[in-house]
């Protein structure tokens, strides 16, 4: 896809801001992709957390149930124990002391109890036969325990529907700590044994699978802590006031007290996990709390890692964008503009030519290498046109078609300039033949006819003087010509209202007006001697082929750097076929005009750097515009 269009100049024309573009648009891609991912990773390892002390709270309300049913049979099991006899107190609470040391450190106390013989009864004024603590002959009352309530805050009635059923208390305080009571009738149906514990020794002990966990049970009712890990006698609701978290208002929206719940809560300071014990009779809940920095230490150590990540691949893309701009870019910025100055014709823009093997390298020794090609074909073409064909740089071998065309150009110019050497020798030769034999044949014709003309009375010694004139006056021109093209320029202040009146006081005019609109002065800095010749030829032709007058102007240039002179007259014209060849720059045998007079103005005029015009629509004028060549003299010099 072109990108034309689509990015601004400044970008398209510089690679490095291409390629810190991309590389920014990169590294957003991977911040926003990285983020997104980061999120998805911290939500789940979040939430894989978060079931992670859900199912250690669901463990430890399991392990809680498992512990309390047990000793639910325990307690059943040891009613039945053949050491336990009412009408033996002492047998019986040896019996009790000894049952104790052997059980868990959960069991604090046995007692053997009247069993109600009234009901409702709410297990209070049964006297105690045989106790642990000491306490028999005591009511029940004595030992704090309280049976609880229904969920219409009636008392739980203290009864057994049969020998094999238990009753669990609600939690109480017994001398300062938190407890709760087991109770089971003997097999003769007329006692009761109880078993008094301390289950927050069970919760203390509880296993962890986080770091800083503390293990909270609660009631199941109204949400109280029961046990606590860390403060076992403390009884108070859970966290300060009722409804103040998650599992609380879940336990008082329950319509049964015994309905299961579980679940997970993530607050600003801590993370809960919370289950119901999953035991008959029993309606706590176990909540595991694990400081949130603890609880999320892995969601927070994941977003450390991609961040970090996330940062290292950003500034990773940064650093190669910045290696690749200050490395190969400004390599390549610099042949860059060494090559532009070679483009340009500086050939002494210097290319190193290093050990650099890579692609830069490359690329600068082949710089190096056309460089070098270019010199050789400099120094080559300088040495052609200064005509040293003989210089050792001509030996040097130039690879592909520019040193096949450098070989054919030597070989062409070296057979042209041998053939110009000839031509100027016969064009020498010429002109001596046309400036001394011609002129001395041409006298002694003259002498001859003039003497013919004498003696005779006819018209044909009058034609051939003529034609001797002619031819006369031809030389003459040619040797102006000659004398015009083989000086250069050499400027000098002219003023053309003194040079023009001074060449028409040298043409005969008997029969032709002339007039002229000068200026009073028009100065401009040109060879006088060039000027001369190239003027008196239109002066000349005007004069002698004007029917009866010829008007000759000066006026200021349109550019203002010099002068421009016509010269008109109203006469038949010029022919075109003159002005055909003329414009053409040679002539034919079909195409030549009468003679040099023409060629004398149309090469005067070139060599002083001016323009030439005709217009041929009444008679013929002849416009030329002179340059000053003070500006060309100056450059010349610099």
């Amino acid at each position: 896809m072109d990108s034309k269009g689509l990015l601004p100049e400044k970008i398209r024309s510089r690679y490095a801001v291409k390629l810190f573009a991309v590389s920014l648009l990169i590294t957003a891609a991977i911040v926003a992709g990285g983020t997104a991912i980061a999120s998805q990773v911290s939500d789940r390892v979040t939430n894989e957390q978060l079931d992670s002390v859900e199912a250690n709270a669901e463990l430890e309300a399991e392990s809680l149930a498992r512990w309390f049913e047990g000793e639910q049979e325990s307690i059943r099991l040891l009613s039945s124990h053949r050491g336990i006899d009412p009408s033996n107190r002492t047998r019986t609470e040896r019996t009790l002391a000894r049952e104790l040391d052997r059980t868990s450190d959960e069991l604090v106390g046995l007692h053997v109890v009247e069993r109600p013989t009234e009901q409702p009864s709410n297990g209070t004024t049964e006297r105690i036969v045989a106790s642990s603590d000491g306490l028999a002959g005591e009511p029940l009352s004595a030992t704090e325990i309280d049976w609880g309530q229904t969920v219409s805050g009636e008392e739980v009635a203290f009864q057994f529907d049969n020998t094999t059923e238990t009753l669990v208390s609600w939690v109480y305080l017994d001398a300062g700590n938190m407890s709760v009571a087991i109770a089971s009738p003997t097999p003769d149906g007329d006692h009761v044994l109880i078993g008094e514990y301390h289950p927050s020794t069970r919760v203390a002990a509880a296993a962890d699978a986080t770091n800083d966990t503390s293990t909270v049970v609660l009631g199941g009712v109204s949400g109280y802590v029961m046990f606590e890990e860390n403060s076992p006698n403390e009884f108070r609701p859970y966290k300060g006031e009722s409804t103040v978290t998650e599992v609380e208002s879940r336990i008082e929206e329950r319509p049964n007290q015994f309905a299961p719940i579980s679940g997970a809560q993530l607050d600003g300071t801590e993370v809960r996990g919370y289950h119901s014990v999953p035991s008959d009779g029993v309606n706590w809940v176990v909540v595991k709390e694990v400081p949130r920095s603890t609880a999320l230490a892995v969601t927070n150590q994941v977003q450390t890692d991609l961040t970090v990540l996330i940062g290292l691949t950003a500034v990773g893309f940064l650093l190669i964008s910045g290696m690749i701009h200050f490395g190969p870019i400004r390599s390549i910025k610099r042949l860059s503009r060494q090559a532009e100055a070679v483009a340009e014709g500086d050939l002494t823009a210097e290319i190193p030519d290093g050990n650099r093997i890579d692609e830069v390298g490359q690329l600068r020794a082949s710089l190096h290498r056309t460089k070098a090609y270019i010199e050789t074909i400099t120094e080559q073409a300088e040495k052609i046109a200064r005509r040293e064909f003989d210089d050792s740089a001509l030996d040097e071998e130039i690879p592909g078609p520019v040193g096949e065309a450098m070989a054919d150009m030597r070989d062409d110019l070296e057979r042209f300039i041998e053939e110009r050497k000839q031509r100027e020798q016969r064009l020498e030769v010429f002109n001596r033949l046309l400036r001394h034999n011609l002129r001395n044949r041409l006298d002694v014709i003259r002498s001859h006819t003039e003497q013919l003309a004498d003696r005779t009375d006819g018209d044909d010694a009058e034609a051939v003087l003529a034609a001797t004139d002619r031819l006369a006056s031809i030389g003459t021109r040619a040797r102006r010509i000659d004398r015009l093209m083989a000086r250069d320029p050499d400027p000098t202040v002219v003023d053309l209202t003194s040079m023009v009146p001074s060449l028409l006081s040298q043409i005969t005019s008997d029969d032709v007006t002339v007039d002229t609109e000068f200026p009073s002065t028009a100065t401009l800095r040109t060879d006088a001697e060039i000027l001369r010749t190239t003027l008196i030829s239109p002066l000349e032709n005007a004069v002698k082929y004007a029917e009866s007058s010829v008007t000759v102007s000066i006026a200021p240039a349109p550019d203002r750097e010099g002068h421009k002179i016509a010269i008109s007259d109203d006469g038949p014209g010029i022919p075109a076929v003159e002005l055909e060849s003329l414009a053409a720059g040679t002539e034919t045998s079909l195409q030549h005009g009468r003679g040099l007079g023409l060629w004398q103005l149309r090469w005067g005029v070139d060599a002083l750097g001016g323009d030439l015009s005709f217009e041929t629509d009444d008679g013929t004028t002849v416009n030329i515009t002179l340059a000053d060549l003070t500006d060309q003299t100056e450059t010349e010099t610099e």
